[in-house]
């Protein structure tokens, strides 16, 4: 599915594990497909209970290397459901930061 670019801030290719709650219940987890100060999209296969619009917690483990398994720290904050899309192995996951989020500097993204 192709969407107008619209984002305020650049996305980068990062692995990241993500999970979504609402009221300390997960709702779903994966890892990012991408990420930016302000947004994020990820993969989930058991995607829970999640739908466009809600707001959402968000937990997200910014590793020092890409794709690696212990996370450096966690960064935290809530969000919005922009949209899902259904995609093979899971539901695609949109979301827009409440705040802008920094676990990186954009004009060094990691790879």
């Amino acid at each position: 599915m192709t969407h107008e670019e619209r984002r305020g801030r650049p996305r980068f290719k990062l692995s990241w594990p993500i999970w979504l709650l609402r009221n300390d219940q997960e709702l779903a987890h994966g890892r990012t497909d991408n990420i930016s100060r302000s947004g994020a999209y990820f993969l989930s296969a058991v995607p829970g209970a999640v739908e466009p619009g809600m707001t959402v917690s968000v937990r997200i483990g910014v590793s020092g290397e890409t794709g690696a398994d212990a996370p450096e720290q966690t960064i935290t904050g809530d969000a919005h459901v922009v949209r899902l899309e259904e995609e093979e192995g899971g539901r695609g996951i949109a979301l827009h930061f409440s705040q802008e989020l920094a676990p990186f500097t954009e004009a060094e993204p990691r790879s």
